[in-house]
């Protein structure tokens, strides 16, 4: 499956051809204040690639909120509690909460954000084969599970051409260690018309390197599975900013 370049983004620049009085009059729309004009024509005309985590939470929450006062605050505070936008959204509603002035709609609008995030690097996923585009699918994993701060076990589920069929929560656990039942995924394999499973958990330590539990839990998958005539085609861990596939490392 071959992509068009659309620039590190992975949107278009679909809004280039507008004037700048065009561009500034969408942005009066937005009653952006002054602070958040610069930051918001950058958005506008796909150049939102450069601006720092910090600004896109400036803007983000003037947006939110249509406000500018209070907002360079906010936006700071979220930037010196989580790290980066990325760690924001990936936040729970506990952890959004206890920001001061976070104000009730702000979760809510991040929970959309979040999801739209989701929902795009599910659409960028190969519709003929998920296996076909490695990068694309840990994408959309790493976008998933790599800044949750308790284990995740999740399950894809694909068809004969490896289409993806489901994509499930499995389990969730504890800060190192998820319970899976073997049975539990087989059953459901064969409920949902799987031919074959891409297995994925995180492991919020950073470090993916599969330990001696997610060895042995693999090996009982895969034999719950060979009674039903399903395979696993990979099993990734998810870490910071890296990952393991067991189908690279020999370990299937």
């Amino acid at each position: 499956m071959q992509d068009t370049d659309t620039g590190t983004t992975g949107f278009s620049d679909g809004m280039t051809g507008l004037s700048s009085a065009d561009l500034r009059q969408i942005a009066t729309l937005t009653e952006a204040p002054p602070g958040a004009m610069e930051p918001l024509l950058a958005l506008l005309t796909g150049r939102g690639r450069h601006l720092d985590d910090e600004t896109l939470l400036h803007l983000m929450t003037v947006l939110f909120t249509g406000r500018e006062a209070g907002s360079v605050a906010l936006s700071h505070s979220l930037h010196a509690r989580f790290g980066s936008l990325a760690a924001v959204l990936s936040a729970t509603d506990r952890e959004l909460e206890s920001i001061t002035n976070m104000g009730a709609h702000m979760v809510p609008m991040i929970r959309v954000l979040q999801e739209a995030a989701l929902r795009y690097n599910r659409a960028r996923l190969p519709p003929e084969d998920v296996l076909d585009n490695e990068q694309k699918l840990l994408d959309y994993l790493t976008a998933r599970l790599a800044r949750e701060n308790i284990e995740q076990f999740r399950i894809l589920f694909l068809n004969e051409k490896n289409s993806l069929i489901a994509d499930e929560a499995q389990a969730r656990g504890t800060v190192n260690h998820t319970p899976v039942y073997p049975r539990e995924v087989a059953r459901r394999a064969v409920e949902i018309g799987a031919s074959a499973l891409v297995l994925v958990h995180n492991h919020p330590s950073g470090d993916p390197t599969p330990s001696e539990a997610d060895l042995q839990m693999t090996m009982q998958v895969q034999a719950a599975l060979d009674v039903v005539g399903v395979t696993i085609a990979d099993h990734f861990i998810i870490g910071n900013g890296r990952h393991t596939s067991f189908r690279r490392s020999n370990l299937l």
